[in-house]
């Protein structure tokens, strides 16, 4: 198996509202996305979704265990905004600090539903700091060509970084 990179992403100076990856080719056997990132958010902490195909109809469901540094929660979340993908940092947390979050979806151009699982991980130098294992299912079976990842009702600073991959069977 081997990783090839089909495009990488980088937020502007004034921030951007989602960063999205379009014309995704058809011939990897799996999609893996490696994103840093941080939002304008007032708050601690902001929630980041992620649409497939740009699919607002459908609903997509997610199991999650999320951590902030003096809890725990396990839930599960179905909405048609897209796939609940963990908390981002925002501009409350420690300056200059990023969200690494690692996404991926097996068989992504077969037609079965589509599979993923998220793991993030906030850096703050505070008590609250978020980490996230997510699993859960897109239900179409549609071959993915588009993601769309947008934070809700906040958007990414400069230097958010957003890299794509396509998993080959060689």
């Amino acid at each position: 198996m081997g990783y090839q990179l089909i495009e990488t992403i980088e937020v502007g100076s004034g921030g951007a509202a989602s960063i999205e990856f379009t014309g995704i080719p058809q011939d990897g056997v799996d999609l893996a996305i490696l994103l840093s990132g941080r939002t304008d958010y007032a708050g601690i902490g902001f929630p980041l979704y992620t649409t497939i195909n740009s699919d607002t109809t459908s609903t997509y469901v997610a199991r999650y265990i999320r951590g902030d540094g003096s809890s725990v929660v396990s839930q599960t979340t179905s909405t048609n905004i897209g796939i609940y993908s963990g908390f981002i940092a925002s501009a409350t947390s420690t300056s200059n600090s990023f969200e690494n979050l690692s996404f991926y979806i097996p068989n992504y151009s077969g037609n079965a539903q589509k599979s993923f699982s998220v793991d993030t991980v906030g850096e703050n130098n505070a008590t609250t700091a978020y980490q996230n294992i997510i699993a859960g299912l897109w239900p179409q079976t549609s071959a993915i060509t588009t993601i769309t990842m947008t934070p809700l009702s906040s958007n990414f600073v400069q230097h958010s970084t957003a890299s794509l991959y396509k998993i080959t069977a060689d």
